[in-house]
């Protein structure tokens, strides 16, 4: 073969990794687990916490006191990363809690919001406001546990936050243990209607897992308990997220772990031409395509030597 040719191909063979090299290194990374109060280990939950890839910012629903944020706090402090807390008022020893790294982030404020504590019973969702220290780009992060046993309570407090998030105006991700029972296989269809209230008109979307296994392990159910939603200009960002703790040895629950899988999330916030990322991945490869068809007719077309 032709040397240039060769040339030639090699260094398209580069274009191609640099061009659609995915994915690509994210700008936001977000986790949220359910860490059962009253039926699980704090030491034990934060080796868990070490397994899992650097994180942002969590969201943890079902923490029992202030000592067990601090041991969360102190399980994801590494060198160069320094972790700090927010725990929420509400809940009793089920409270919400966020950790954030404010080596990345800087946060300018947080508030309970609890008007969607509905009845008073429940935990109101926690609301961070934060700033990537690297871009300015600013967003609400919320933590949410609605309600298990009260489905007409937990229905009214999807709507509310769905009623919430319309008037925010910035982007919102939305984490945590919302019970909205999406069946598996066929969530499409079997799912509580809080999971339709907070979506309505489009105002969260789900940032689905493409495998979706369950995420808690209570034998009698089948089912996705634990979401991450985006919403406002968050719904133009590239999320992906993944449920962790995969291996079947996870469940059963016991006494040390907790009964639920924690979900990791990672978001790219530039937006591609007009706004369809797909769209402009697919020119690309059309066109590398292009080049490799002329670049192999060239090779046709050379006369023997």
């Amino acid at each position: 073969m032709h040397r240039f040719v060769v040339r030639s191909i090699l260094a398209l063979v580069c274009v191609v990794s640099a061009q659609i090299a995915l994915p690509q290194t994210p700008d936001l990374t977000v986790a949220s687990f359910n860490v059962e109060s009253g039926d699980a280990n704090p030491a034990t939950l934060s080796d868990d916490l070490r397994r899992v890839a650097a994180t942002d910012i969590w969201g943890f629903s079902e923490v029992q006191n202030a000592s067990w944020a601090q041991a969360f706090d102190s399980a994801l402090t590494t060198s160069g990363n320094d972790y700090e807390t927010i725990l929420g008022t509400t809940g009793g020893e089920d409270r919400l809690l966020i950790v954030f790294n404010s080596s990345r982030l800087e946060r300018l404020s947080h508030q309970e919001l609890s008007a969607i504590n509905i009845g008073g019973t429940g935990r109101a969702p926690l609301v961070g406001h934060f700033r990537l220290r690297d871009g300015g780009q600013e967003f609400l992060f919320v933590v949410n546990h609605l309600f298990r046993g009260n489905a007409n309570s937990r229905r009214q407090q999807a709507t509310a936050l769905n009623t919430w998030a319309t008037a925010q105006t910035l982007p919102v991700i939305a984490v945590g243990d919302y019970n909205f029972d999406w069946n598996l296989p066929n969530g499409e269809t079997s799912h509580d209607v809080g999971f339709d209230n907070l979506t309505a008109n489009g105002v969260f979307e789900w940032v689905s897992p493409p495998v979706l296994i369950k995420t808690q392990c209570d034998p009698g159910f089948n089912s996705v308990l634990d979401f991450v939603f985006v919403a406002g200009a968050a719904k133009n960002w590239r999320g992906s997220s993944e449920i962790l703790f995969r291996e079947p040895t996870y469940c059963p629950d016991d006494n040390r772990h907790s009964d639920h899988r924690p979900i990791r999330a990672e978001f790219i916030l530039d937006e591609a031409p007009g706004g369809d990322w797909e769209a402009a991945v697919l020119e690309r490869i059309e066109a590398i395509e292009r080049q490799l068809e002329e670049l192999k007719q060239m090779i046709r077309e050379r006369p023997p030597q």
